[in-house]
């Protein structure tokens, strides 16, 4: 399981050594034509060089030596101090030395479990950012000495103590990424909060939460509806700068996403749904677009840096018909009398839950008496007080192809009940279902109801009023032919 992270982790590792590779070798060959200057400056114009330079017309028709002692008069102030061109040459070592280092990936490729102590992870991240943060220092102060803006008495303060803390976002960006391992189990609580003291550095770790089993365990906690704790895809509500991106591996731009989220400038959590030991890919396939479609596993982007407003920063449009409540699932089998029948319903956190093989001891046959029977839609919809003494029900497709119901347990309703309520949660923070706006939507709606009934009314008697005339009109212009008809004598037009 942990191998399907770690591919990843290596590949965003040989892009960003690569491009550092790249920046260290055009900085060291820029120094060093800066170098060839500076020779250039001391020595192109003693007598030999010119010589060499001039060819046999030097020699017969010039004076080589006063040309040397002309030229070199100016040449000799534009070359470097010694103090700098001792700089310049050590800049060259060192940007040398390190890009051998850059060209070399580390075995573990900078992960660490987070069972591992904090204060031992939080000192292997920050000895792994300023290595880089040295990288980074060298090249910036490589480019000062490139444009000659190098200045010691003020620069050599500035980057004395240079650390990860005064890189860029696109530097942070280019920092192979520090990658804390972690696997959500019973306890998932208090890896939870351990993952926030972690982010709370505001080092740009990125959690790699491997989830390869859906089922939660709550708190005892009779009577509730929803449980009391926090769910790792409402982190972004606590901590609003970090990036955050739940993923699956099987989903078709799981690559591109894994690299951006493992680039972001940012502490970050990826959460990602991954295989179990020994399962088929086939079936892990099924089983994870079962679990995206029940919204047992929402597919979610929380990224600061797209917005400056909190709902724009939320993507939910890998999810399928992510403006709605539930998909919907068309059973086709059998009824009790053997008839083809198909049976639609809203696909829920349950139905997945009961082709789950983890999940079997939590659905039994419905009783003989089926009075209290209930769909778990319903379920979900009512109240506490409604509730009481109902049972809820999946419909199945049962091995002989007739279609049957399952009665759900009580910790299915309730974790039902609380991914109905963290779907709800998403859609309203991203802006697809926010009540506030509905209810504006609604009133908005009504006022414009309102104006268009008058408005037609309105036209409707303007409309009557304008045909009571014209129909005047007519009759009057009848009246005045007839007369004209049987007399001869047309009237006088009023």
């Amino acid at each position: 399981m942990k191998e399907q992270i770690l591919q990843p982790v290596e590949d965003a590792w040989h892009h960003h050594c690569t491009v550092l590779n790249d920046a260290l070798a055009e900085t060291a060959s820029e120094l060093k034509n800066v170098l060839r200057l500076d020779e250039y400056h001391r020595h192109g114009h003693d007598a030999d060089h010119l010589d060499r330079a001039l060819g046999p017309f030097a020699a017969t028709n010039l004076d080589l030596a006063s040309l040397s002692r002309v030229l070199g008069e100016g040449a000799l102030s534009r070359a470097m101090a010694p103090e700098r061109l001792k700089r310049v040459r050590q800049l060259i070592q060192t940007l040398g030395e390190m890009k051998e280092a850059c060209s070399i990936t580390p075995a573990d490729f900078a992960t660490v479990e987070i069972e591992n102590e904090e204060n031992e992870i939080r000192e292997l991240a920050e000895e792994h950012f300023n290595r880089f943060a040295l990288v980074f220092r060298t090249l910036r102060v490589a480019q000062l000495e490139i444009r000659s803006k190098y200045e010691p008495e003020t620069h050599d303060a500035v980057f004395a103590d240079f650390n990860w803390r005064q890189l860029g976002p696109a530097e942070l960006r280019l920092c192979p990424p520090f990658v804390v391992v972690a696997r959500p189990h019973d306890d998932s609580g208090a890896q939870l909060r351990k993952m926030m003291s972690l982010l709370e550095s505001g080092m740009p770790i990125k959690i790699a939460a491997h989830r390869s089993s859906l089922r939660e365990v709550y708190a005892p906690a009779p009577g509730t509806s929803v449980p009391s704790t926090m769910t790792i895809e409402t982190l972004p509500l606590a901590m609003r700068g970090v990036y955050f991106l739940q993923t699956c591996v099987a989903a078709p731009d799981f690559q591109k996403q894994m690299f951006e989220g493992l680039t972001a400038p940012r502490p970050g959590v990826i959460s990602v749904l991954c295989k179990r030991n020994e399962e088929e890919q086939a079936a892990f396939q099924s089983r994870a677009e079962r679990a995206v479609r029940s919204r047992a596993f929402p597919m979610c982007l929380y990224d600061p840096d797209l917005a400056h407003r909190f709902g724009m920063c939320f993507d939910l449009s890998a999810n399928p018909a992510p403006d709605t409540l539930w998909t919907t699932e068309t059973l086709s089998g059998q009824d009790t009398q053997g008839q083809p029948i198909e049976v639609e319903e809203a696909f829920t956190f349950a139905h997945f839950a009961a082709s789950e093989a983890e999940f079997a001891a939590e659905f039994t046959d419905p009783p003989a008496i089926a009075d209290h029977l209930i769909p778990m839609t319903d379920y979900l919809g009512s109240s506490r007080r409604q509730r009481a003494g109902k049972l809820p029900f999946v419909s199945l497709v049962g091995r002989d192809g007739s279609i049957v119901r399952k009665v759900a347990s009580p910790v299915i309703a309730l974790q039902c009940s609380d991914r109905l309520h963290l779907w709800l949660t998403l859609q309203e923070i991203s802006g697809m279902d926010n009540p506030h706006v509905n209810t504006t939507r609604a009133a908005l709606q009504k006022e414009c109801a309102a104006q268009q009934e008058a408005l037609k009314k309105s036209l409707q008697q303007e409309m009557e009023k304008d045909a009571a005339r014209r129909e005047q009109a007519a009759v009057a212009t009848a009246v005045r032919r007839l007369v004209v008809h049987l007399t001869g004598i047309d009237p006088p037009s009023s």
